[in-house]
C-alpha cells in the first residue's frame, strides 16, 4: 500500500479512480463487463496520490497484484488460486463465483438504514457482482471471494503453520515469515499512523501486524497479523499464543465492527 494508488478521496488520484470504478460497475451487467487486465491497464493511466514508496495509503495496490498474476502465470487470477492455493488446501467453498447447487448457502448483505434499523443491501462495489451468480470478468485481487470459516480456517492454519497443511507445503517458512513482518519505513509508517484504530499496529504485504501491544487499544500479543473487509469479515493470527480468530458477519461498510473487538478481547483474555 505505498504505491500511491488509492481508492477514493476529494483529491486528483481518488477522484479519477473512482470514476473509473463506477465505470466498471456500470458495465457489470452488460456486454462488455472490464476484466481484471483491462481494468489495471486503465488503472495505470490515473494519477498517484503520492510518489511511490515516499508514504502510505489504503488502496488499490492489491489489485493490481491480481493482475500482475494474471500477466505473470498466463492465466485468469482465480485459476491461478484455484490451482495453488484452494485446490491444494481443499477449499471447496471459496471463489469469486458460486455455482448455482450452493448458491442458497450464500449469507445476505445487509445495510444500515439510517435509523438504526438493518435493510437487505443488492447493489454492486469496487467492481463485484455481489450476488456472486456469474463467473465475473473482473477477478479483485482485494476482494470479492466468497468463503466459509472452515475454508477461511485451513488457509490461515497453511500460515500458523509456517506455509504447510496435512502434508502440503504452499509456502516456504522464510516466505511466511517475510509476509508477516511489518515493513514500513519511518516516512511510509507516517501515512498508516492516521488509523486510529489501529494504533500499537504497522503495516506489511497487505496486512496488519501488532508492533506494541502496549498501545494497541485491542488485547494482544506482538506478532499477530491479519485482515479485515468491507462487509466485516476479520482474521487474526497470533504465532506467540498459537492462536487464529476468525469472524464473519456480511454488512456493509462494516470494517473492524465493535462487537468483533468485543470478542477477540475475551478469546486473548482467556489465555
Amino acid at each position: 500500500m505505498t504505491s500511491g494508488l488509492v481508492y477514493g478521496g476529494s483529491h486528483m488520484a481518488g477522484r479519477t479512480t473512482e470514476a473509473l470504478f463506477q465505470e466498471m460497475d456500470r458495465r457489470l451487467y452488460g456486454e462488455s463487463p472490464m476484466g481484471t487486465l483491462e481494468a489495471m491497464n486503465r488503472l495505470g493511466q490515473c494519477p498517484l496520490a503520492f510518489q511511490p514508496g515516499s508514504s502510505w495509503a489504503y488502496g488499490t495496490s492489491a489489485d493490481v497484484l491480481g493482475a500482475v498474476v494474471e500477466a505473470v502465470s498466463g492465466i485468469r487470477f482465480g485459476q491461478f488460486l484455484q490451482q495453488e492455493l484452494f485446490e491444494p488446501l481443499n477449499m471447496k467453498d471459496t471463489g469469486f463465483w458460486l455455482p448455482e447447487s450452493i448458491r442458497g448457502r450464500l449469507a445476505k448483505t445487509y445495510q444500515d438504514n439510517g435509523h438504526g434499523e438493518l435493510t437487505l443491501y443488492t447493489g454492486s462495489h469496487l467492481g463485484i457482482v455481489h450476488q456472486l451468480d456469474r463467473d465475473p470478468a473482473f477477478e479483485s485481487g482485494g476482494a470479492g471471494l466468497a468463503s466459509t470459516i472452515d475454508d477461511a480456517a485451513k488457509f490461515t492454519t497453511m500460515l500458523m503453520n509456517d506455509g504447510s497443511l496435512n502434508g502440503v507445503r504452499i509456502l516456504r517458512p522464510r516466505t511466511v515469515q517475510y509476509l508477516t513482518t511489518a515493513t514500513l519505513t519511518e516516512r511510509q509508517y507516517k501515512g498508516f499512523e492516521s488509523w486510529h484504530t489501529l494504533s500499537g499496529f504497522s503495516y506489511g504485504n497487505q496486512m496488519r501486524i501488532m508492533t506494541d501491544s502496549r498501545k494497541a487499544g485491542l488485547i494482544g500479543s506482538n506478532g499477530e497479523y491479519g485482515w479485515d473487509g468491507w462487509l466485516g469479515p476479520y482474521f487474526c493470527n497470533s504465532p506467540q499464543d498459537g492462536l487464529t480468530f476468525l469472524f464473519m458477519t456480511q454488512r456493509k461498510d462494516a470494517g473492524t465492527l465493535p462487537i468483533t473487538r468485543k470478542l477477540r478481547n475475551i478469546v486473548f483474555s482467556a489465555l
